[in-house]
């Protein structure tokens, strides 16, 4: 088992001692034309990535649509023989190929062993084109049918997903990783941004300091919890890491996880924390109940909860922050679970 990047807390550095340099441009598509994993070529020259990757993979396109762009560009793909796909496409500089490899590792013993519908792969190739001559790794994966759960999801899809997640954990407890086997951390370098472009830009970002103590403070507890959950098998092992309402499908009910770029090392209590966060206090309990139908809840989720939480926050509030964007939710949710965590800290010292 191996991750990308040392144990440490150079996140908390990189957020304590910044220097302030005056406020740049805030439209947003500066911001993202600059991003290091999103600076990326246009839209047409991918899709002449992905037509050269599916030329060499035999498949004649009836339709080739870009979905759009978040750390990777996805195209949707419907062939001529009827097939439809979401085609990946994975420029230099973001995951390496051992990291993808792992994913698609992952992924396939998913569908292997357990009943979930996961995204599969349906081909991986690196090309390059005039345009392009660094090229970049596609990867085609099948089409998962199901629908946007959107900011409402249902009560049985919530339940479902209790479900799901647990079978997920279930089976990385089990999981052997094969000899080279690498993905990244979800570790507090992780939730800080430490060492990319997100972590220069909120330094040089004219940020309140007040703001910038929550964020250091937040900082600071998420990774005292996280070094006391510890990295016993029990506890942690591969996750999502990315169990947002977006990232789920909804199939008559059925919840159908997708997109495992983020899968990582990490915390089960955690990984349950993102995906709670992203659905209303009042179905909390749903899933909670259906996770525990197939196995017990994380260590640490109950004693840990606003800590975890906000370890997700923390996470969103910086890449909001570093882009120049307001973020008022995100900084509140975070000094309302410190709140919390201080009055808990005095009652137990009590």
């Amino acid at each position: 088992m191996t991750t990308d990047g040392p144990n440490g807390t150079d996140g908390l550095q990189e957020l304590t001692f910044t220097t302030l340099h005056p406020a740049a441009q805030r439209s947003l598509g500066p911001i993202l034309k600059d991003m290091d994993r999103c600076a990326r070529p246009l839209p047409g020259q991918l899709r002449d990535l992905v037509r050269a990757a599916l030329d060499r993979q035999g498949l004649a396109i009836r339709r080739l649509r870009w979905m759009g762009q978040h750390t990777n560009h996805l195209f949707r793909c419907d062939t001529t023989a009827g097939e439809r796909l979401v085609i990946r496409v994975c420029p230099p500089g973001g995951r390496s190929d051992a990291e993808l490899d792992g994913e698609l590792t992952w992924l396939a013993a998913l569908a292997r062993d357990t009943g979930l519908t996961v995204p599969a792969a349906r081909f991986t190739t690196r090309v390059a084109t005039p345009q392009l001559p660094d090229g970049g790794r596609c990867i085609g994966f099948g089409w998962v049918a199901g629908r946007p759960c959107g900011g409402r999801p249902s009560r049985r899809l919530v339940a479902d997903l209790g479900r799901v997640i647990a079978t997920l954990h279930r089976h990385a407890r089990e999981f052997r990783p094969p000899p080279g086997f690498t993905r990244p951390a979800l570790d507090i370098r992780h939730l800080t941004w430490a060492g990319t472009w997100h972590a220069t830009q909120l330094a040089r970002r004219p940020i309140n300091p007040e703001v910038r103590r929550v964020l250091a403070e937040t900082a600071g507890r998420v990774d005292a919890v996280l070094a006391r959950l510890g990295h016993d098998p029990a506890g942690y092992g591969l996750v999502h890491a990315d169990l947002c309402l977006e990232n789920i499908l909804d199939h008559h009910g059925q919840a159908r996880p997708i997109d495992f770029d983020d899968a990582s090392w990490g915390h089960y209590a955690l990984d349950l924390a993102i995906a709670a966060d992203d659905i209303p206090g009042e179905l909390h309990p749903a899933l909670l109940r259906s996770y525990q139908t197939v196995c017990p809840l994380p260590p640490g989720y109950h004693e840990h909860q606003a800590a975890l939480l906000s370890a997700r926050h923390l996470y969103l509030a910086i890449w909001h922050l570093a882009s120049g964007l307001p973020d008022e939710g995100h900084l509140g949710q975070l000094r309302a679970f410190t709140a919390y965590d201080l009055v808990r800290d005095r009652t137990l010292g009590a």
